[in-house]
């Protein structure tokens, strides 16, 4: 009997073994498919194809952006196939439920380009600043990843971000001043534009293509009227970051670069209260997402606790500015459907489009701007 029930036993652990294996491997195997090739097998036309590539959003409102920016994509290029990725794996994980729209990241989709067989890819990176997201993009998804190891053979072409050069600041200063000229020509208004920014100060040069945009403005604004801030790079936030239970520093101890600081700079130099002025809050970001409707217009935030809203707490720019005094002009603040959403981001203005796209017909028809994983090897 003890002999028939060890057997037994050890049948049970046999049969759970395989069980778990045959599990896994079915996991491991789920794991390798591509949700994208069925679209592109799908969707293939041509032997070219562009891809887009933005941060993304999990806004609704966003879906209109982007289909904006694909129409110009696909009114330039009508003989391309033409895709759209999202670089954020935090927002590929969350916009079906909030959108109802599947979006994929580069890597996915770079592999079901090269699988269907096209001969070429234009990659259009849809970022502002060439920091971190960028990089990854061009570096590892684009470089490394599709061109060394999986498919050498393609011809790739590296389309670069918004802010990308000196000409690209100022074009995208010329567009934002025409927009807010009529704003900015009465003292008692201020443009506070908004960016994302890199935290890791090892992409300090992309964080300093905001400072160039603000320089830019500030030439073209004759009341310097203009200020650019970011919600994630630490010297151009809205007040130093304050460790909890931490003494915040004073007004004197605050420099120049932080938005807290150039406002009271603002207002001693021009003899004005907060009061007095109307501040006009916008994002430079590429769509109006969480970031812009969080963080800078505080669709969470109860006014009622504007009281608690001190530069360094928790609470939106809007409400740190009602704070300090200012007054918010709330035309660019409404949200809540695709079609009815003013909150504008970069990728709203028509104009600033056709910056990022410039830079892919600049070298379109440049075979030397064509190149492959073999040239690397």
């Amino acid at each position: 009997m003890r002999k028939f029930n060890f057997l037994l036993f050890a049948f049970a652990i046999v049969c759970g073994t395989m069980c778990m294996v045959s599990c896994s491997d079915d996991d491991d195997q789920g794991s390798t498919l591509n949700p994208v090739e069925e679209i592109v097998f799908n969707s293939k036309k041509s032997d070219t194809a562009i891809l887009l590539c933005t941060f993304g959003s999990t806004f609704s409102e966003s879906i209109k952006t982007y289909e904006a920016t694909m129409a110009d994509y696909k009114a330039q290029y009508p003989n391309a196939d033409i895709y759209l990725s999202f670089t954020s794996r935090t927002c590929v994980n969350r916009v079906k439920a909030e959108t109802g729209v599947d979006r994929y990241q580069p890597d996915l989709w770079l592999n079901a380009i090269g699988a269907a067989g096209y001969k070429r890819v234009a990659v259009q990176s849809l970022h502002v600043i060439p920091g971190e997201e960028y990089l990854s993009l061009m570096n590892t998804d684009v470089k490394k990843n599709f061109m060394i190891d999986a498919y050498p053979h393609v011809e790739v072409l590296k389309s670069p971000n918004l802010l990308a050069s000196d000409e690209d600041v100022a074009a995208v200063g010329k567009v934002l001043y025409n927009a807010y000229k009529t704003v900015l020509s009465d003292k008692k208004n201020i443009l506070l534009l908004v960016g994302h920014g890199n935290p890791d100060k090892n992409y300090s040069h992309a964080n300093e293509q905001y400072t160039n945009l603000e320089k830019d403005l500030l030439e073209r604004a004759a009341n310097k009227n203009v200020f650019v801030g970011t919600v994630d790079y630490g010297d151009m936030l809205f007040f130093p970051e304050v460790e909890e239970g931490a003494t915040p520093p004073a007004d004197a101890q605050v420099v120049d670069t932080y938005i807290y600081k150039k406002l009271l700079n603002y207002c001693t130099a021009k003899g004005l209260n907060p009061s007095d002025i109307t501040i006009h809050l916008s994002s430079i970001m590429s769509i109006a997402g969480d970031h812009a409707h969080n963080d800078l217009w505080g669709l969470e935030d109860q006014d009622s606790e504007i009281n608690n809203a001190t530069p360094w707490a928790d609470y939106s720019w809007r409400l740190k500015l009602k704070k300090m005094g200012f007054q918010i002009d709330e035309t660019e603040s409404h949200h809540g459907s695709v079609n009815n959403c003013t909150i504008k981001g970069l990728g709203d203005y028509p104009e600033i489009r056709k910056i990022w796209l410039k830079h892919m017909t600049d070298i379109y028809n440049d075979e030397s701007q064509w190149t492959t994983g073999e040239d690397y090897q």
